[in-house]
This record gives structure tokens, C-alpha cells and sequence, in this order.
């Protein structure tokens, strides 16, 4: 019995030890409806710490006005073009995206929502940008290689459905954070909202990302290019 104690409390020694800490990513508050724009600042604030990005510098170069939200695809144009290795992975039709497609593909309600939030020029030059990238692929990333990338030390950009995360009934709340770590029962994140290093269930982090209007849509970051 003793033995077998023993050998347990080794087991649980040794997992403990092989959890990575949370990256040490700068946190950076969100202003408005600017959480996209939030995680472009903090990731490019960890990679390149000597430049002093900021937010407000961040929404001006992706052109965010007022309270409109920022599509993923608007954030990958200002990574790559600012030297980082970005690969952005998603399951939305950009290339068949229109008014009235949002409302046939997200449905009535959310659609509306998504459309009146949506600055739709914005987000066609980004189309355009994803037509001849090579750092877009439209299908959906396997959780599998997401806890792989964050174990590895990268950077992790993803999309959830907030309401989903807090189990709140309502329209699609659309939310970008950052992911700090990945435990075999948690999920870690700088929630721009709320504050660095939010710690929630790792299946109930899963339903958010699976959520119906997120697309599963993430970006992976690398390292730099120059």
C-alpha cells in the first residue's frame, strides 16, 4: 500500500512538473469593441518589446472605427506585414461572404448582428488579401495540434463565443483572446475584457471555440520573419 502510494504521488509530482507556466505574453485591455485589435498589441508587444506597440497605434493601422468589430482575417494582413510568422486557420466562406449570405449562413439574428458590427469594406480588402496568401487555409485546426502549439511555446490567437464560455443565453458574442496555457483540465488566457491569465475548464473553453459564428477561427504565431 505504501508502495503503491508512493508511486502515485511520483505520478502526480512528475505531471505537475511537466505543465509548461502560462507564456509570459503581455496583457493589454481592450477599449470598446477592440478585443481583436488586443491580441494583435499583446502578441506583437511579446515578440517585439523594443518597438512600444500600443493599442490605439494597433486599431489605427487595422483601420477599426468606432465600435465595429475586427474580423480575424483583418488581423493577419498587420502581423504578417509587421514580421511575424502567422498562420491563420478558419472554417468561414470569406470568398462567399455578402450581407445577405451572413444572414442565410449565421442565421437571422445573429446575422443582423454580425452585419450591423461588420465594416464591410474593411473586411473585403482583407478578403482579397487571404485569396493570395499563403498563410490562410480554410478548414478547421484540430484541438489536438492547438495544445500542441501552445505547449510548444507559441503564440495563440483564438475566437470564442462569450456567452458560450460563461453559459449565458443570447446572440453570438464573438471575442478574441489570447491563450497563456493549455493543462490537461484547463485552459489559461488573457481575456482583454477582463484581465491576464483567466483560467476556465478546458471542455467548457472547447464548446466556446465550437461555438456556432466563431468558425473555429485561430491564429498561430510562430516566432518572427524579420
Amino acid at each position: 500500500m505504501k508502495k503503491e502510494l508512493a508511486i502515485l504521488l511520483f505520478l502526480i509530482v512528475l505531471t505537475a512538473c511537466t505543465v509548461n507556466a502560462p507564456l509570459a505574453i503581455p496583457y493589454v485591455k481592450q477599449v470598446g469593441s477592440s478585443c481583436v485589435p488586443s491580441q494583435v498589441t499583446m502578441a506583437l508587444q511579446y515578440y517585439f518589446p523594443e518597438r512600444g506597440y500600443d493599442l490605439p497605434q494597433i486599431d489605427a493601422m487595422i483601420g477599426r472605427e468606432g465600435e465595429k468589430w475586427t474580423w480575424f482575417s483583418q488581423a493577419l494582413p498587420l502581423l504578417t506585414q509587421e514580421g511575424l510568422d502567422a498562420q491563420y486557420y478558419s472554417t468561414t466562406p470569406y470568398y462567399k461572404l455578402t450581407p445577405d449570405y451572413v444572414l442565410d449562413y449565421y442565421g437571422s439574428e445573429d446575422g443582423r448582428l454580425i452585419n450591423k458590427v461588420t465594416d464591410w469594406d474593411k473586411l473585403h480588402k482583407s478578403i482579397d488579401f487571404l485569396k493570395t496568401s499563403p498563410r490562410y487555409a480554410n478548414l478547421q485546426l484540430p484541438w489536438h495540434e492547438v495544445e500542441k502549439a501552445v505547449n510548444n511555446g507559441t503564440v495563440v490567437l483564438m475566437i470564442i463565443d462569450y456567452n458560450t464560455l460563461m453559459g449565458k443565453p443570447g446572440l453570438y458574442s464573438g471575442h478574441g483572446v489570447t491563450i497563456t496555457q493549455i493543462t490537461p483540465t484547463h485552459v489559461t488566457f488573457h481575456n482583454s475584457n477582463i484581465g491576464p491569465n483567466q483560467v476556465v475548464k478546458k471542455q467548457k473553453f472547447i464548446n466556446a471555440w465550437n461555438a456556432p459564428g466563431t468558425d473555429n477561427d485561430i491564429i498561430i504565431i510562430t516566432g518572427k520573419t524579420k
